[in-house]
């Protein structure tokens, strides 16, 4: 297995697929390690457009899932997931994309444009309403 991994970080990762397939078949492993073994090639296989592990790392990408999983746990599970909670997955979706809005920073600038938007919604002749000039009615 860690030539399987050295061969995907260096960029030969494609190349090692029939490696994979051939010690699959040539093995006299038990049926479920092959059957392990064979999954694993058949997913090498479908994915191996994707298999570019040595680019990923030189752009300094994560390629590990454990980073991918931390980070999904991080804005939504640990949100989610509490005692007596249940969602819809409109419900669910609006709460997700509100906490990535506020992980990033970017609260103060969401808000404003929230009530901008509900300004023009709810009142939208009030620039009708700057314009009058005040008081309408003159002291006789």
């Amino acid at each position: 297995m860690q030539l399987l991994v050295l061969g995907l970080w260096s960029g030969v990762g494609a190349a090692l697929i029939p490696w994979l397939t051939e010690q699959a078949e040539a093995s006299g492993l038990p049926a479920a390690h092959r059957e392990r073994r064979d999954h694993s090639s058949q997913y090498f296989h479908h994915h191996q457009a994707r298999l570019h592990d040595d680019q990923y790392l030189a752009a300094g990408y994560p390629i590990a899932s454990g980073v991918i999983e931390g980070a999904g746990r991080h804005v939504s599970k640990d949100r989610l997931e509490r005692t007596g909670m249940h969602w819809t997955v409109p419900g669910a979706q609006a709460l997700l994309q509100l906490r990535c809005v506020a992980l990033k920073g970017d609260w103060e600038a969401f808000m404003k444009y929230y009530i901008d938007q509900e300004t023009a919604q709810l009142y939208p002749h009030a620039s009708l309403v700057k314009s009058v000039k005040w008081p309408l009615l003159k002291a006789a």
